[in-house]
């Protein structure tokens, strides 16, 4: 399956990326990949992330990597990955 980024996912993973600049851009740039990758394990197995409580459906799952949780959405033949945050950063009602 294809993995879509939202606009706010992708902001969201820039955010990171700056961040973590700020100390180190190299180390950033790995961060991300690394992110990026774990996020890949979705469209092998999209079910492998738990159904999201807030929104409660069962195509939108999210999935810890690297400490920040992934909201995303089971399409047909694609996932759309709608939000990338901590925990604390976000709240999940902005999504719907």
């Amino acid at each position: 399956m294809k993995i879509i980024y939202s606009k706010q996912a992708k902001e969201q993973l820039l955010n990171i990326k700056k961040f973590i600049s700020k100390d180190n851009k190299e180390v950033a740039n790995k961060y991300l990949l690394k992110i990026k990758r774990k996020i890949e394990l979705i469209s092998h197995y999209p079910y492998i992330g738990k159904i999201n409580t807030t929104i409660n459906k069962e195509n939108i799952r999210d999935f810890v990597v690297c400490g920040y949780k992934v909201i995303y959405k089971i399409n047909d033949d694609s996932i759309n990955i709608l939000a990338i945050y901590k925990y604390i950063d976000f709240d999940e009602k902005e999504i719907v």
